[in-house]
C-alpha cells in the first residue's frame, strides 16, 4: 500500500507541473485575437491564401475553456440573389467548441461548425505564443476548404485590446 501512494504521488508530481502549464497557456489565450495572415500549402502543390490576400477573423478564447473561430474572405459583399446567398458560404470557415492544451498541441472539440461534417470532431492545432502574437499550425490532413486535397494550414494572429 505504502508503494501504491508513493508511486501516486511520484506521478502526479511528475504531470502536475505540466497541467499547471496547460492551465497558464490557457490564461493566457483567454480573449480575442485578430487575422492578419492565413496560407494553405496543398501537398505537393502551390501554397495558396483561400480567403484571399486580406482575410477578416476573429478568435476568441473565454476563460472557461471554449474558443470560437470565424474566418471571412475580405472581399465579401451582400448578396442580392440565391446564387449570391450560397456563394457567401464558400467564403465563410467558422466553428467553436471546448479546447485543451497539452505542450504546443491544442485541441478543439467541435461542437458548432459551419460545415457539419466537422461538428463533433477534434480539430487539432500547434501553437507558438509569442506575446500578443499567436500562430497556429494544422498537422497535415484532408482539407475542408479543397476538398480531397492534403494540405498543411498556417494562421497568424494578434491580440486585439
Amino acid at each position: 500500500m505504502v508503494r501504491l501512494l508513493a508511486l501516486v504521488l511520484a506521478v502526479y508530481c511528475y504531470l502536475q507541473p505540466a497541467l499547471v502549464r496547460a492551465d497558464d497557456t490557457a490564461k493566457q489565450l483567454t480573449g480575442s485575437w485578430k487575422l492578419t495572415a492565413w496560407t494553405i500549402q496543398i501537398i505537393g502543390g502551390e501554397l495558396t491564401e483561400p480567403m484571399g490576400h486580406d482575410p477578416k477573423g476573429r478568435a476568441v478564447f473565454t476563460p472557461d475553456g471554449y474558443v470560437a473561430f470565424i474566418i471571412v474572405a475580405g472581399n465579401r459583399k451582400p448578396a442580392a440573389n440565391d446564387a449570391e446567398s450560397a456563394a457567401l458560404l464558400k467564403s465563410l470557415l467558422a466553428y467553436t467548441g471546448p479546447f485543451t492544451i497539452d505542450g504546443d498541441k491544442f485541441t478543439t472539440k467541435v461542437d458548432i461548425s459551419w460545415n457539419e461534417l466537422l461538428t463533433g470532431q477534434d480539430q487539432v492545432r500547434f501553437f507558438k505564443l509569442e506575446g500578443d502574437k499567436l500562430s497556429l499550425r494544422t498537422a497535415e490532413q484532408v482539407s475542408a476548404v479543397y476538398p480531397g486535397k492534403k494540405v498543411v494550414g498556417m494562421l497568424t494572429w494578434e491580440r486585439e485590446h
